[in-house]
């Protein structure tokens, strides 16, 4: 009697051993808002990682031994990709989520900012998982339009902040997609790639163009907050919002978490 009852708990159990993983956090969560308690998703980055320097690690190997779909952006983000598919098993797949999306390229390859984007991301996972375990299909395109509401919800939320004609000054080139979308012009960039800022004299002609221009609001992520930064706010007096991008972290877990925060930081 005491198996019977627990063979529910094990059906359960089995139906959610679709083994799948993903090169970052964000990518792991969209895998997840789709496949739900049927799939079993590890992120390969671990939060706050730089996807541009990372290394696989053994325990990584061992994650993707067991791994029967690898869910990647592409488009040059992931440079230890290679490194990757090497330790997957013969029958595994790698799907790049980001390869053949229109309008993606905007010059930086940050796609999760673009609200459009992950949704159709989140269609290409729906596709991937029903290819691979055809009997969740009908709870897989469930989980979809859930969480495609969902982000329709925020987008309507984030247009009606009126951030179209916004001026800012970004800590980091991350922010193309977003201000596509919502209309923000950015007047200049204190660092090009990871925490390695302008030197002074680029510093000065950004700070007077800014004050030109009227900005009054500067865009930083929680990963790059450096002086530079917070000393041109001062001087500027302009406003800072830390938004996420492209990692989540023990404070934004999940995409939509990510959504939330950023929309709180921008429209307080």
């Amino acid at each position: 009697m005491r198996a019977l009852a627990l063979l529910p708990w094990l059906l359960a159990a089995a139906l959610a051993q679709v083994q799948v993983a993903a090169t970052t956090p964000i990518l792991a969560d969209l895998v997840r808002q789709v496949g739900g308690n049927r799939v079993a998703a590890v992120a390969v980055l671990p939060p706050g990682a730089d996807p541009h320097t990372f290394e696989p690690t053994p325990s990584v190997a061992q994650a993707l031994s067991q791994t029967r779909l690898l869910f990647a952006n592409g488009l040059g983000l992931e440079p230890y990709l290679p490194k990757l598919q090497a330790l997957l098993p013969k029958n595994a797949q790698v799907v790049l989520l980001g390869e053949g999306q229109p309008g993606l390229i905007c010059g930086e390859d940050h796609a999760e900012e673009d609200h459009g984007y992950a949704v159709r991301y989140a269609e290409r996972i729906l596709e991937a998982l029903a290819a691979l375990d055809p009997g969740g299909r009908d709870l897989y395109r469930a989980n979809l339009e859930r969480f495609k509401k969902e982000v329709e919800a925020l987008d309507r939320a984030y247009r009606a902040c009126g951030l179209k004609g916004t001026k800012v000054v970004v800590q980091h080139d991350a922010f193309r997609y977003f201000a596509r979308r919502y209309g923000l012009e950015v007047v200049g960039v204190l660092s090009q790639g990871g925490a390695q800022e302008v030197g002074s004299r680029s510093f000065l002609a950004l700070l007077e163009k800014a004050k030109r221009e009227g900005v009054r609001l500067v865009l930083a992520e929680p990963q790059f907050q450096g002086k530079a930064l917070k000393t041109l706010a001062e001087a500027i007096g302009a406003r800072v919002a830390v938004l996420y991008t492209d990692t989540l972290d023990a404070r934004v877990r999940t995409y939509l978490d990510l959504l939330r925060h950023n929309l709180r930081a921008l429209c307080p």
